[in-house]
């Protein structure tokens, strides 16, 4: 009985994904960790909270998202990674899998199991393809936030992280990057904008470290 690919729709003698869409799914699962402890750092808040409110835009208050952004992001790609292995070991007749841990460590192990078990999903388990789509859009989902992982210039030289504070002092924390010839930054999470020297000053005034590349 002839199937086809779960993701590229290409035809197979048997299972629910092709080879070259097995070893895509490897290497996301492979680079899944690394991006969760990426977006760990860069949505980490500044360590020292602003005393005075940097100027802002016309879009509204600013508000730290930094909550919302973790539960979202990388907190939501440990919760999909392990709905994916709970169902695999269901189907398995394994029962359900042990959730421990912090949210790396957790995307870690599962991402670990679901690539050890791998020849079985692609040969035997019918969700194969809907599980490649979905980790294929859990790293699109990432880089759209850390940039796509290979410098450039459409991503920006890292400056920092936002300082701007809400009214409890935390700190916005999303990372502010400097394209060539752009003498005006605005942050893409709180809209603050820094629009001249002395604002560029403040923002490495109160960073809580030296920036790095993430």
């Amino acid at each position: 009985m002839s199937a086809s690919c779960g993701v590229c729709e290409r035809d197979l003698e048997f299972g629910y994904l092709c080879p070259g869409d097995i070893l895509a799914l490897a290497e996301r699962l492979e680079q899944l960790p690394g991006l969760a402890d990426a977006l760990s750092g860069a949505l980490a808040p500044a360590a020292r909270p602003v005393t005075e409110r940097v100027t802002t835009s016309g879009y509204g208050p600013s508000t730290p998202v930094n909550d919302s952004a973790l539960e979202l992001w990388y907190g939501g790609m440990a919760t999909v990674l392990e709905r994916w292995r709970s169902d695999i070991q269901s189907w398995k007749g394994w029962g359900e899998p042990v959730v421990e841990g912090s949210v790396e460590h957790r995307v870690r192990a599962a991402c670990r199991w679901i690539g050890m078990n791998l020849e079985w999903i692609a040969a035997e388990y019918p969700s194969a393809g809907d599980l490649g789509k979905e980790v294929r859009e859990l790293k699109s989902a990432a880089l759209s936030i850390l940039g796509d992982g290979r410098g450039g210039e459409g991503r920006g030289k890292l400056l920092g992280r936002c300082v701007n504070a809400d009214a409890s002092g935390a700190a916005c924390g999303a990372p502010i990057r400097h394209r060539e010839g752009e003498a005006t930054l605005v942050c893409e999470w709180c809209h603050c904008v820094y629009r001249d020297e002395q604002d560029w000053l403040l923002l490495l005034h109160y960073q809580p470290k030296e920036p790095s590349d993430v």
